[in-house]
């Protein structure tokens, strides 16, 4: 191909290059999803397909459709620990808090509007009070 060092194809090159007619086995895509922890691209690139024909596949079956989820949730499982550690291990007061009002909201630490506004409200105040007793001084 033109433009690409030979010997060498680009990520995704194999599905521009499909096989038209070769049914594809749901066993290998089933192992390929776990493989690639649900990313359906790199399973039609893996099969030398492209990512419809994959994707047509999983459709027409619901074990592939639950693993597909399954991964794709493994995946956020991954990504949420890897921010937990972080906020702790760095000690990232605006990420833990993002968190805590995120995950933790069963715990109270959701805020509404009504409380955000009571508290600007409540801040105003306080500033307020506090600029009057220092001025007559």
């Amino acid at each position: 191909m033109a433009g690409f060092p030979k010997g060498k194809d680009k990520l995704g090159e194999k599905a521009k290059r499909p096989m038209p007619g070769i049914p594809l086995d749901i066993n290998v895509i089933a192992s390929l999803i776990v493989k690639h922890t649900g990313n359906v691209s790199r399973v039609a690139d893996t099969m030398g397909t492209c990512r419809g024909a994959v994707r047509s596949v999983i459709d027409k079956h619901p074990h592939l459709q639950d693993l597909l989820k399954q991964q794709r949730e493994r995946q956020l499982d991954e990504l949420e620990k890897s921010v937990f550690d972080r906020a702790l291990e760095e000690r990232d007061t605006t990420l833990q808090l993002f968190i805590l009002k995120t995950q933790g909201r069963h715990r109270g630490w959701d805020q509404s509007e009504a409380q955000n506004a009571a508290k600007d409200i409540a801040t105003a105040a306080f500033d307020y009070i506090l600029n009057k007793s220092t001025s007559k001084q």
